[in-house]
C-alpha cells in the first residue's frame, strides 16, 4: 500500500504553483489594466486627480495639489512630477497635464521613454499626439 505523506502533497503542491507561475503570459494576465495599458501605449489617460482636479480645472488647482511642474513644454503642457502613481494599480509615471486658456484639457501618466521624447521634441507629430488628446 502505497502512503501519501504531508511533505508529498506540500511537494506537489508547490510544484503546480511554480509550473502555473512560469506559463508565458501568466504573470501579463495578472496585471491590472492600467498598467498593461502604459506598458502597451506608454500613457495612459487620467480622469481625476485629488481634490477632484480634471478637465477644465485652473492651473492654480492643479498646482495647489500637484507642487510646481518639473517642466514646462512651449505649448505650456506640464510635466509635473516623474513617480505619479495610480490608485489601486501598480502603474506609475510622469504625470502630463495639458491646458487650453488656463483651463486643462487633459491629463495623462507616461512612461520615462514618452517622457523624455516630449521634452526632446516637443514639436513632434509623436509629442502632438501624446498631449493634444481630448480622449
Amino acid at each position: 500500500m502505497n502512503n501519501i505523506t504531508l511533505p508529498l502533497i506540500r511537494a506537489a503542491a508547490l510544484a503546480v504553483a511554480l509550473a502555473i507561475l512560469a506559463v508565458p503570459g501568466h504573470a501579463a494576465s495578472s496585471k491590472d489594466k492600467a498598467t498593461r495599458e502604459m506598458e502597451q501605449n506608454g500613457r495612459i489617460y487620467v480622469g481625476t486627480l485629488q481634490f477632484d482636479i480634471k478637465a477644465g480645472s485652473t492651473a492654480k488647482a492643479v498646482s495647489e495639489v500637484t507642487g510646481h511642474p518639473d517642466c514646462v513644454l512651449p505649448d505650456g503642457t506640464w510635466l509635473v512630477y516623474k513617480d505619479f502613481y495610480v490608485d489601486h494599480s501598480t502603474a506609475h509615471g510622469t504625470l502630463v497635464v495639458s491646458f487650453k486658456d488656463g483651463l486643462v484639457t487633459a491629463m495623462r501618466l507616461v512612461t520615462p521613454n514618452v517622457a523624455v521624447a516630449l521634452v526632446a521634441h516637443p514639436e513632434s507629430a509623436f509629442g502632438r499626439e501624446v498631449i493634444a488628446s481630448n480622449r
